[in-house]
């Protein structure tokens, strides 16, 4: 009997979640992992002659919430739950038999039975025990004989791949977002800029989409072919404040749209067209300079976005954004180092007001006396 519960808090669509290796016995490695058709946990149980079995459950994991899986197999019958959700199977063939000499987390270095080998799990994972044993406090604790490790015990907030975006006019022209009929995106984004252009991909006839942020709050806008809509975030404040923030924006196979900005969610219904017909290039953090006056209405930016994207999810598809980028405008740099300078009480003078600015500050002196750009010349 196998039986092994965990928990995982999962931001990214796909990634190894934990699998099991022989060493060549000749009975075939048990895997279980995370990579999901619909953002769901997969079971793959190994060949026995006829081809692996594949179980799924649950959706829409990706959503930097906890989320408990348990896998129970007896003999051949296996079974898979993910919180409330449970689906069943039975391995066919002839053998019984699982013999695990190595057990694997977040990476998956045997690739003998599968075709398309998963990305690396980028989340957190508590609660590992297989067969009773809580392998993770045992690695952690050093009451086992053999752990390799290098993830790192306790919570954290995870920024993958960063880019930044150094200047309004910089983007990235990316092969056209697939999102016909449902759609799941996760980024990260930081700046101390409130406004401009994050994500847009137009399409045929009205159709297009775009993610922007108007004075410091994520607007999504997209159109089905029923007239633009618009859906802004609820955030209790403006997210220019240079500190990392997660966004999801979801519609799925009835329509509904979701926008999430970090733990904050609104939801809303869309009638009549129901599919997404985008054409064209994905940009990302802005459009070329032509293109702002002709963007539908409901868009506000008139500018490129500046600050840090990162952990970008599309579909399911982790693009790495430079080196997928089919064009690459202004500059646009890997990494995320944040202003150069930032504002403190002894910036400006005579009480004149900080802005944080993505390449430093300036000083509002309108409300003293004093005026240049520190607020120390007198007017």
């Amino acid at each position: 009997m196998l039986n092994r519960p965990i928990c995982s808090r999962p931001s990214w669509h796909k990634g190894e979640l934990i699998g099991g290796r022989d060493e060549g016995k000749g009975i075939g490695p048990g895997v279980w992992r995370g990579v999901p058709s619909k953002n769901s946990p997969e079971l793959y149980s190994p060949p026995h002659g006829k081809g692996p079995e594949t179980l799924f459950a649950g959706q829409k994991l990706n959503d930097n919430e906890w989320h408990t899986v348990k896998v129970v197999r007896r003999g051949k019958s296996l079974q898979l739950s993910v919180d409330n959700v449970t689906v069943e199977g039975q391995m066919t063939g002839a053998h019984t038999r699982l013999e695990f000499h190595n057990i694997e987390t977040g990476i998956m270095t045997e690739r003998r039975f599968i075709s398309v080998v998963p990305s690396n799990f980028i989340g957190h994972l508590q609660g590992l025990t297989f067969n009773g044993l809580p392998y993770l406090d045992q690695c952690k604790n050093g009451d086992i004989s053999y752990c390799e490790l290098n993830a790192r015990f306790g919570m954290r907030h995870i920024i993958a791949d960063p880019v930044t975006f150094r200047t309004k006019g910089s983007y990235l022209a990316l092969a056209t977002l697939q999102a016909y009929a449902s759609m799941h995106l996760f980024f990260q984004f930081k700046t101390t800029t409130p406004d401009g252009l994050m994500l847009f991909n137009s399409g045929d006839g009205s159709d297009f989409i775009v993610v922007e942020l108007v004075k410091g709050y994520v607007h999504y806008v997209f159109d089905l072919g029923n007239g633009p809509s618009l859906m802004k975030g609820n955030s209790d404040k403006p997210l220019n404040d240079n500190q990392w923030h997660n966004v999801v924006v979801s519609r799925d196979a009835n329509n509904v749209h979701t926008l999430k900005i970090d733990s904050r969610t609104v939801t809303q219904h869309s009638n009549g067209a129901r599919n997404l017909d985008l054409k064209g290039e994905l940009y990302i953090g802005g459009v070329t300079k032509n293109m702002y006056s002709n963007l539908p209405k409901l868009i506000a930016s008139r500018d490129g976005y500046q600050g840090c994207l990162a952990s970008v999810d599309l579909n399911g598809r982790l693009p790495d954004l430079i080196a997928d980028a089919l064009h690459r405008v202004g500059q646009v740099e890997r990494g995320c180092d944040g202003p150069s300078t930032t504002c403190t009480e002894e910036s400006c003078y005579h009480q004149g007001v900080c802005l944080q600015q993505w390449e430093g500050f300036t000083c509002d002196c309108t409300m003293t006396s004093y005026g240049g750009s520190f607020c120390n010349d007198r007017k």
